[in-house]
């Protein structure tokens, strides 16, 4: 069933500007254009000589949840997209930086999740699986128009009495077995806690499923701003947190981030990943 309700979303678009770990590049529409508010696009003029650009104002980067300005520019005939930052973040210096993939979601407009090279081999808390992967989650976009929701608690006990459904896109879902597809499913339990399948390779060629389940205590600390210090592997000791976003129109995007603890290796960055919920 994990299986083909994978196959089944395979659908959505991940748009890939270059070959990643040996997976294929996924095509699709590019994000519209903003102006500089933040609102409905405005094209480049000249002939179509200066590439298009969006502001996404309320974007969240890896390492901080404070909302940061970071504009998306699309990717030229010769040059990939690339996102420019006044702010540094994990994976993001001040300044421009070019992208290896990103993920839109028809479902979410005004959000686009980014990601640059780097090392992709885990999944949130499980490590090392996809072996291969170079591309890795630096930043979910977002536009004027999302905010974090007031009450997360609530938001999260709503979700957990419908037992929602959720994708998880982390890395942009770049894998080296195939084309670009989902990281995991995670669905919501009524008492508050949820079961996650992490994807272990792309469906319908080299593919297991790792089922974790994380109890109600743990989400209701991720969902606060101390967050839950995570135990599952001892070499990569992070504090998970959660984090829901809506817009105006009521949709939502969940945010799961992963940042080091102090007695983690230098070389361990964390994780940020876009999960998107079913209708």
């Amino acid at each position: 069933m994990v299986e083909a309700r994978a196959k089944e979303i395979l659908g959505a678009v991940c748009l890939l500007l270059s070959a990643c770990g040996g997976g294929g590049a996924g095509t699709g529409a590019q994000p519209p254009a903003a102006n500089p508010a933040g609102g409905a696009g405005s094209s480049s003029g000249g002939g179509g000589t200066t590439p298009t650009q969006t502001l996404y104002a309320k974007s969240v980067g890896l390492g901080s949840w404070a909302s940061q300005a970071i504009t998306y520019t699309v990717a030229g005939p010769t040059t990939p997209a690339e996102v420019t930052s006044s702010v540094s973040s994990a994976l993001l210096p001040i300044g421009t930086t070019p992208l290896v993939a990103e993920h839109a979601e028809a479902s979410l407009p005004g959000a686009l999740e980014v990601c640059v090279s780097g090392d992709g081999e885990s999944t949130n808390v499980i490590s090392p699986i996809n072996l291969g992967v170079i591309s890795q989650s630096a930043a979910v976009l977002l536009d004027a128009g999302w905010s974090p929701v007031a009450d997360p608690a609530g938001a999260w006990t709503a979700l957990a009495q419908r037992g929602a459904v959720l994708t998880g896109w982390e890395n942009c879902g770049v894998k080296p077995e195939g084309a670009p597809s989902p990281s995991s499913l995670l669905t919501a339990q009524a008492d508050g806690s949820y079961a996650e399948n992490v994807y272990d390779g792309n469906p319908g060629t080299t593919f297991n499923v790792i089922s974790q389940v994380v109890p109600a205590m743990q989400m209701a600390a991720m969902l606060t701003n101390s967050g839950f210090a995570t135990t599952a592997d001892p070499l990569r000791p992070m504090q998970l947190y959660w984090r829901i976003f809506a817009d105006g129109a009521g949709r939502q995007a969940l945010i799961e981030m992963g940042l080091p603890r102090p007695s983690a290796p230098q070389s361990l960055k964390g994780f940020i990943a876009l999960y998107v919920p079913s209708p």
